[in-house]
């Protein structure tokens, strides 16, 4: 059993460097946070390094003021990486490692390329965070209110609201548990998706107006430019929201938003309903993620990706 190495790692080692994978959502901090709190429970150190800044809407988390966002180099033994199912996705803190480090793959996605020394990989598991609540149970590690915070947030957003797909019996037992703690879910999912202003919603508005549709509406898909992107970047919440509304209609099955970064590069974020897997289309691409909700970068012109992607994408709803 991975986690079982896991756990002889954390025994050798005393000094530990966590990261995950760029553009940070709840899973992926969630998961830092209270492995960082079961390492230092256990006798580690532990320092929290990433590339990306902490979203606005999850910076209630309790212990993101001990994140580092610039890359400091602290001294440690082995490096963590969760929720990340490539080392590229790693970005700017990849220039911190080297071979003479250890990596500790902890994931949950279908595609993950197995690139730590040890690596822990279950795609059954809903999420990061619920493989992470795991390793206190089998470090006989007690949780504590912040760790329960920590961990139901990574649970909450990995699953949509316990609305997607990967929603387990797991799951809501695991969450069941943490609620014992005493965090509130209502006040949890309005600081994480109650949480825009007036002038965020008028622009998700302005996106959703052009929203494009082909297949007879099976596809639906809305470019987002430069200027957009950078008001509403570390705002998952928000494309979260295009997504749940183009899902709402009853005909379609692919949802894609092409984000342009910059005049060379496209990210491409899916979403689809059963059975369509849009993993293997983000593969394609270079990118990946889980079955029905996957993303990739890619350079080009936007017109040019557009016109690739709709014709990848139509193939497959063929039928559907």
């Amino acid at each position: 059993m991975s986690a079982k190495k896991v756990i002889n790692a954390i025994k050798r080692h005393s000094k530990f460097l966590i990261t995950s994978h760029i553009g940070l959502e709840g899973d992926a901090l969630g998961s830092e946070l209270a492995l960082a709190s079961l390492l230092k429970k256990l006798g580690r150190q532990a320092f929290v390094v990433n590339g990306d800044t902490t979203p606005s809407n999850l910076k209630f988390l309790p212990g993101k003021k001990k994140l580092y966002h610039r890359l400091i180099k602290p001294t440690f033994e082995a490096v963590f990486v969760v929720d990340c199912p490539n080392k590229h996705r790693i970005g700017p803190v990849l220039t911190l490692l080297d071979d003479h480090k250890p990596i500790i793959n902890i994931d949950h996605h279908i595609g993950n390329k197995k690139f730590g020394k040890i690596n822990w990989c279950d795609p059954k598991a809903s999420s990061t965070g619920e493989m992470i609540y795991r390793l206190f149970e089998l470090t006989q590690t007690k949780l504590d209110k912040k760790d329960a915070l920590n961990l139901y947030t990574a649970i909450l957003t990995d699953t949509g609201c316990f609305r997607y797909s990967n929603t387990t019996s797991a799951a809501l037992l695991i969450s069941s548990e943490l609620l014992k703690f005493g965090i509130e879910p209502a006040k949890i999912y309005a600081r994480i998706y109650e949480n825009n202003s007036a002038q965020e919603l008028t622009y998700l508005a302005k996106i959703i107006s052009r929203m494009s549709f082909a297949a007879n509406n099976k596809i639906a898909w809305v470019k987002i430019n430069k200027t957009e992107f950078k008001r509403i970047k570390g705002k998952q919440e928000l494309l979260d929201k295009v997504f749940d509304f183009a899902r709402s209609i009853n005909t379609v099955k692919v949802v894609i938003v092409f984000s342009q970064l910059n005049s060379r590069l496209v990210k491409l974020s899916f979403r689809s309903k059963k059975p369509i897997d849009v993993q293997r289309i983000a593969l394609f691409f270079g990118g990946g993620g889980h079955k029905y909700a996957s993303g990739c970068v890619i350079k080009g012109n936007i017109k040019e990706i557009e016109k690739r992607i709709l014709r990848q994408v139509k193939r497959v709803t063929i039928g559907c």
